[in-house]
């Protein structure tokens, strides 16, 4: 299986509301007409496979805003597709398109519970601060890492 990397905007949104319905629940879940405004906004990239014969060939996206400094401000993977290294790549890729583009940083929120930080912390982010309730009511890690 290979997984392709591309960055859209408005292609494919009605796949990206799948896997962020299927991945995010409650007041987690962003809603549709926030998804819409955000990737009318950011740069997406997504992870496609390239055998369509296993049904949805988009398997995974992530969501960067990009005003003064890059902000990954969503992420996910279909949860058919998780726990297979798409999410690095993903940011491996994210990396080296803001590190071209001469971007200093790359930052993002994380819920302090979540697991997913290890994630982030294996490809160079760092916790910056710890924002009380921001994902209420848990609190936030920023974390960035430095690209140049």
């Amino acid at each position: 299986m290979r997984i392709n990397f591309s960055y859209r905007h408005k292609e494919d949104f009605d796949r990206v509301m799948e896997i962020s319905d299927a991945c995010y629940s409650g007041d987690y879940r962003p809603p549709r007409q926030t998804m819409a405004d955000m990737v009318s906004v950011s740069d997406v990239c997504v992870a496609r496979i390239d055998e369509v014969e296993l049904g949805h060939s988009l398997i995974g996206f992530a969501i960067i805003k990009n005003v003064s400094q890059p902000y990954i401000w969503n992420i996910a993977v279909d949860p058919a597709w998780q726990k297979r290294g798409i999410a690095g790549n993903m940011l491996r890729e994210i990396i080296k398109r803001y590190t071209l583009n001469k971007d200093k940083e790359i930052s993002l929120h994380v819920d302090a519970t979540n697991p997913a930080q290890k994630l982030y912390f294996d490809y160079g982010f760092r916790v910056v601060s710890v924002e009380e309730n921001y994902f209420e009511p848990n609190d936030g890690l920023m974390m960035v890492r430095r690209l140049l």
